[in-house]
């Protein structure tokens, strides 16, 4: 659940340098907190894939640099129907669950788990850029490098249930493996729940990017590409807490415009596409998916600032699907103004999950500084 600085909407307002430190850090599809198909997450910036910077126009060649934090607040787990997630799994025992010696004959249950869970984390983002010389076919080139660090994840996971009824064609058998369960599924559970909640703290996946900008008269065209490295703190046993992502690549592409709509209006829309690869540990396969932004800013006094929508779901299921395809749609609000004194860029950005499905949801505030060296 770390997000990672994105591509954004500027007002008019801010010129310069300052500008254009901002387009260059964040015109890259970037790298998500956001949630991946095997943990209810995608490697997508859920506090959203456009904002404050999309208006920019860059200038000088050089190198850039932007710090941001990202307070992310998720509140549950949702399943297809895109209330909490129950997980329902039907298991055949045939083993004595005591002694492990054979059953004469197999039995069945079928679990109903509901699952609780509560994160909030604190993560820093620190993204290198560079600007070519102009002009490359008729635009300009960029390249970022964006290294996120976990500062605090906080997550505590229950998990509640009815102990399941045992069925089969021995009444002994039943009985057998019925009372091994009155006894010990709850502690089960309990003991599930704790291999995944903790604390932790640590560097998250790396991110390389490298995109072609390209300005006509009021019009910004941007086209990116972002490869996600499997760098973060990971573990496929679960039993702490994943920072990064897990043990594949990420591949995403992006397609940005913004535009004067009137003096005081941009507006501006991107989408994306992502392509995983398979998780080298799990040998799961997260669905390749898709993502789509608008966003609007109208120029103040004091600064931008504007409404922003996102939705982004899997068109392809996991390899391995146990719940089903991801889905959310997210809105929010963005803020831009320029810190004269300092000649950089000030943003923040909040997204909120309206509506989602076999995925974490919740609440993320971004606030980023920006500035050309």
């Amino acid at each position: 659940m770390c997000e990672m600085i994105s591509s954004v909407i500027v007002s008019t307002s801010i010129r310069g340098r300052a500008a254009d430190i901002l387009f260059l850090l964040c015109s890259l599809v970037c790298a998500g907190s956001a949630f991946a198909a095997e943990d209810f997450k995608l490697r997508f910036p859920m506090a959203g894939n456009l904002g404050s910077e999309i208006g920019a126009a860059l200038s000088e060649p050089g190198w850039y640099g932007s710090t941001a934090i990202t307070a992310a607040k998720i509140d549950k787990v949702t399943g297809s129907d895109g209330k909490p997630l129950v997980a329902v799994e039907t298991k055949t025992i045939t083993t004595n669950p005591t002694t492990g010696a054979p059953l004469p004959v197999a039995v069945n249950y079928t679990s109903q788990v509901a699952m609780d869970l509560r994160q909030t984390q604190n993560q820093a983002n620190l993204v290198m850029g560079y600007l070519t010389n102009p002009d490359d076919v008729g635009g300009k080139l960029i390249a970022t490098f964006t290294l996120p660090y976990m500062l605090r994840q906080v997550r505590d996971v229950r998990l509640t249930g009815p102990v399941p009824t045992v069925s089969g064609p021995s009444p002994y058998v039943n009985g057998l493996v019925q009372s091994n369960l009155n006894s010990s599924y709850e502690a089960g559970l309990a003991a599930r729940a704790g291999d995944t909640s903790g604390v932790v703290q640590g560097w998250g996946d790396v991110e390389i990017a490298g995109s072609w900008v390209y300005r006509q008269a009021d019009a910004l065209l941007v086209n990116g590409l972002t490869l996600a490295l499997p760098t973060g703190k990971y573990s496929p046993l679960g039993s702490t807490p994943n920072i990064g992502f897990g043990n594949f690549y990420t591949l995403r592409t992006g397609l940005a415009l913004s535009y004067n709509a009137t003096p005081d209006w941009r507006l501006g829309a991107k989408v994306s596409l992502g392509f995983n690869t398979r998780n080298k540990d799990t040998d799961v396969r997260s669905g390749n998916f898709g993502g789509v932004d608008l966003a609007a800013l109208y120029r103040t006094s004091f600064g931008s600032l504007g409404p922003h929508l996102l939705y982004v779901q899997q068109y392809q299921s996991d390899s391995i699907d146990k719940y089903g395809k991801f889905q959310d749609t997210s809105a929010g609000a963005l803020f831009t103004a320029l810190i004269k004194p300092l000649d950089a860029s000030f943003n923040v950005s909040y997204m909120k999950t309206i509506t989602s499905a076999n995925a974490l949801a919740g609440s993320f505030l971004r606030v980023r500084v920006s500035k050309a060296f």
